[in-house]
């Protein structure tokens, strides 16, 4: 048989806990990515000492479970495309925070590796900042685009040859009309 007067004499657990204060645990921190706009460069060359930078980041920043490392390369080269390292943008493709952390942390190291190594090396690094210049420019851009006229609504007698089933039909007049427009 319980009493219910025992259970106002025992202390909530909220009461006891001490309440964290505002702003504990982990700072949000942004890095600006040194070598982002060679980035797609990099992953497309593929050279044989970006593998080695970018797997030793993986075991010495991520470190290893089991044996086994606790991030890929390829989320870690991923990473390398961002503009800026924030945890938020890795978490937003489905990845938990936990290891979107430590892909950051990663793609932090390896990019530094990188950028350091290219600055040992300036004429490597001359090349792929040309081939970036070449493609930017080449890039298609949105802000050249000319905006277009919206096309005008389709008359009735159009949209009931569609309705009715006569495809064929309201093909040739839907064009017939698009091209009058």
């Amino acid at each position: 048989m319980s009493h219910s007067f025992v259970l106002n004499l025992i202390p909530a657990i909220e009461d006891v806990a001490p309440k964290n204060p505002r702003g504990a645990g982990r700072k949000r921190v942004s890095t600006v990515n040194p070598i982002a706009h060679i980035a797609g460069e990099l992953t497309c060359a593929k050279p044989a000492w970006l593998a080695d930078i970018v797997f030793g980041s993986c075991l010495t920043s991520a470190r290893q479970s089991q044996n086994v490392c606790n991030v890929s390369m390829n989320e870690v080269l991923g990473a390398l495309h961002l503009r800026e390292f924030t945890v938020q943008a890795v978490m937003a493709t489905g990845v938990a925070k936990r290891k979107a952390e430590r892909i950051i942390k990663a793609a932090r190291h390896a990019a530094h590796g990188i950028h350091s190594y290219l600055l040992r090396r300036p004429e490597l690094l001359r090349y792929y900042e040309d081939a970036y210049k070449v493609e930017s420019s080449l890039a298609y851009s949105h802000v050249a685009l000319v905006p277009c006229k919206p096309f005008r609504e389709v008359p009735e007698h159009i949209a009931a040859l569609r309705l009715a089933g006569d495809y064929l039909a309201y093909g040739e007049a839907l064009r017939a009309f698009r091209k009058g427009c």
